[in-house]
């Protein structure tokens, strides 16, 4: 790999792809019926595809470029406009890419959001770290995948917690929390030097594994929780978008913040724990906690034996004379 260039490592993908696409055409499943037939929305998805790729070039040229420049900012603008040509098409056609019960679920919509941002943040804090341990520690790939481990070990370890946070405490707390964990842990991670103590970059990393297991397990608890009917589909499809735009808008902003001197990680990870605050918003749109359910134990205890034989509660005069 050292003698190919970096790039190689995207190649190792190449032959999987071609698998998975070999056994997608042969395999053959019956298709299910379907009671109203849906177009691809071919503009919507043009103009979606273009304002994507006006923002990240935008962002990842704001290295060399600078933010005020000229380049970047028309190509902001340009960005601003195709978006507002994507939102008004979006509300007059008559198959938009997102369906209007969908756009109107804010559950859903909020998790979107929420999974777009943590999810900039962790991939940009990745990407920051593999310059800090390689080019600043001057530690190999192996040893920096040591150091990373923390980070993998919590998202393992935090998914089964989470679940139980879920049901306990309900969507929005929970959300919140794991929002507020990423946060903290990038915040720590900005203090992070090359004369600070081993200990610091593993911990840090360890509750931002923690705090995104928490979201992804949360956020895709309710995407599937709170899909309208017959939307399964299209909500699947647009959570895997968010979680495939989130790294590259964190990526290009992390690359953007650091400049030339991406070794340096404090003031690019402040903007990165910036970015991932912003799920704090769509976090505290998620459903709050579930309805505690009655079950039959607990029905019966409130009430009473009494109501549980079929008898009333009244004294046994008065039945008495309610009977005469």
């Amino acid at each position: 790999m050292a003698h190919l260039g970096w790039r190689a490592a995207f190649w190792v993908n190449v032959p999987i792809a071609v698998v998975i696409a070999v056994l997608a055409v042969a395999v053959r499943t019956p298709a299910p019926e379907r009671a109203v037939s849906s177009r691809l929305d071919l503009t919507g998805a043009g103009l979606l595809a273009v304002a994507l790729a006006l923002l990240v070039h935008a962002l990842a040229g704001v290295p060399a470029r600078g933010w005020v420049s000229a380049p970047t900012l028309l190509e902001l603008l340009a960005f601003t406009v195709v978006v507002t040509a994507l939102a008004w098409h979006e509300r007059h056609t008559a198959h938009p890419i997102v369906p209007p019960a969908v756009a109107r679920s804010a559950p859903v919509m909020a998790s979107m959001a929420l999974l777009l941002v943590i999810s900039g943040g962790l991939f940009g804090v990745l990407f920051m770290g593999t310059f800090f341990l390689q080019d600043t520690l001057h530690l190999d790939p192996f040893a920096s995948g040591v150091r990373v481990l923390p980070l993998t070990a919590l998202m393992i370890l935090g998914a089964p917690v989470a679940s139980v946070a879920l049901r306990r405490h309900g969507a929005r707390r929970t959300a919140v929390a794991g929002t507020a964990l990423v946060v903290l842990g990038i915040v720590g991670l900005s203090r992070v030097g090359p004369d600070s103590p081993w200990t610091g970059l593993p911990a840090a990393l360890a509750v931002i594994g923690a705090g995104y297991a928490t979201v992804m397990v949360t956020a895709t608890g309710t995407v599937v929780g709170d899909a309208p009917p017959g939307y399964a589909g299209v909500v699947g499809g647009l959570k895997q978008t968010a979680m495939n735009i989130g790294p590259t808008l964190g990526i290009a902003v992390a690359a953007g913040a650091a400049g030339s001197a991406v070794a340096m990680m404090g003031p690019a990870l402040l903007v990165l724990a910036a970015l991932a605050a912003i799920g704090l918003l769509p976090a505290s749109q998620l459903p709050g906690r579930p309805a505690r359910r009655e079950g039959p134990v607990t029905k019966a205890h409130r009430e009473g034996p009494a109501a549980k034989a079929g008898t009333s509660t009244e004294p046994a005069d008065l039945r008495g004379s309610a009977e005469r």
